[in-house]
């Protein structure tokens, strides 16, 4: 049966331009933590820090504020991260920064190897 829904292209050239500039790919939880960790491995940061860089470096991923909340709650019960807060001169009131604890360091390594992959096997989507 045919779908009655309208489609969004007016013409297959527009098909054609969705597959070469394709929509962004948002980050569920699981690929969320992968992210917060290969951050944190690098050096500490805040929340809106850890969007602002995936914005950067990855343009064609997205993460909502709320399954980015759900990631680092899920960091903070695994115990493998910890917050403190820091004064920054541009802002009036201190920003609450993550740290990766040292004995989490080895596990989220580990978790690099299948999260680089997953960026790789969607490297057409992503690029």
């Amino acid at each position: 049966m045919f779908s009655r829904r309208k489609p969004s292209r007016t013409c297959l050239a527009d098909i054609e331009q969705y597959f070469r500039q394709p929509p962004p790919q948002f980050l569920d939880l699981e690929l969320a933590v992968c992210w917060v960790l290969e951050c944190l491995l690098k050096d500490d940061n805040y929340p809106s820090g850890l969007l602002q860089q995936l914005n950067r470096d990855k343009p064609q991923l997205r993460l909502s504020e709320t399954v980015l909340q759900q990631a680092l709650d899920f960091l903070e019960q695994q115990g493998s991260i910890s917050t403190y807060t820091q004064r920054c001169p541009s802002r009036g009131r201190p920003r609450r920064m993550l740290h990766l604890q040292a004995d989490a360091r080895r596990e989220a390594e580990r978790l690099m190897e299948p999260w680089h992959s997953w960026l790789d096997s969607h490297s057409l989507v992503l690029s």
